[in-house]
């Protein structure tokens, strides 16, 4: 096998650096924290920008024969820490792609940091929005309830917001799987943003990454990521719930106001 080039001393992408000798990442000069075998994955996956990267092909090179490991187990575990690392999102990814039958790839795109003033992010014009179910590889029954309790109880509480029309959770809830291109799902449902994400347990924790998005270009509008005990959300979703509602409905708001400024223009 042909060896790899010497890594450079530090790759840079959007707000991150990578130094793939010392296996260390930082965002913005800070050090974010990264398993050994994300940071491999990663290296692999910025030394051919593009280039699919096999999971047959990530086995052999991390994993090697002799090693005795739960490959597929261990690989999504890996995947799911180095997007965590990144504040990437399997749904809508700006890093690292899934490539479903494949394998995964760095998106070989600038990724030159964007900035947006406040006034222009929540002068989106959004009317219509469709709040979809969590992505969620687990076949855990208490995670699907969680799942389920956070998104209904998300809809209730933005489907109040003045303006914005809101799809029922019974006219969303078949969209699920993982390779749904959020954009897409939104121009079949008729509406201008789409709420989506993805929800996990790691041991005792919940992690989860949710996103709002403009459909018509896939413009990320609001992006956060909430961790905590998974045993106290699922006792009390509700606290979940709102703390996404807290965040997401002075957003909707804004933007809802700004449709209807703009819809009363035509009209006058």
């Amino acid at each position: 096998m042909k060896n790899p080039a010497p890594p450079r001393c530090c790759i840079r992408f959007g707000t991150f650096e990578f130094n793939p000798q010392a296996a260390e990442l930082r965002k913005q000069g800070l050090k974010v924290k990264l398993w050994p075998q994300a940071a491999k994955i990663l290296w692999l996956l910025l030394e051919h920008p593009g280039k699919v990267r096999t999971r047959e092909e990530l086995q052999r090179r991390l994993w090697p024969n002799n090693v005795f490991v739960d490959f597929e187990r261990s690989l999504n575990k890996t995947i799911h820490a180095l997007r965590e690392a990144l504040g990437d999102s399997a749904v809508n990814p700006r890093y690292i792609e899934t490539l479903f039958g494949e394998g995964y790839r760095f998106i070989p795109i600038p990724q030159e940091r964007r900035t947006f003033p406040v006034k222009s992010r929540n002068a989106r014009k959004i009317d219509s929005l469709a709040v979809l179910p969590f992505v969620n590889e687990s076949a855990d029954p208490e995670l699907e309830f969680l799942n389920r309790s956070v998104v209904e109880r998300v809809i209730d509480d933005v489907s109040r917001v003045p303006g914005l029309r809101v799809l029922a959770y019974g006219t969303v809830q078949h969209y699920r799987d993982g390779d749904l291109v959020p954009t897409r799902v939104g121009q079949d449902l008729l509406v201008r943003a789409v709420a989506a994400g993805e929800i996990f347990q790691r041991s005792d924790n919940l992690l989860l990454h949710l996103e709002l998005i403009d459909v018509g270009d896939g413009t990320q509008l609001w992006g956060a990521q909430f961790d905590g005990s998974f045993a106290v959300a699922l006792s009390c979703p509700e606290k979940l719930a709102n703390n996404i509602c807290d965040q997401l409905r002075p957003i909707l708001a804004s933007a809802a106001s700004s449709a209807k400024e703009e819809r009363s223009e035509h009209v006058a």
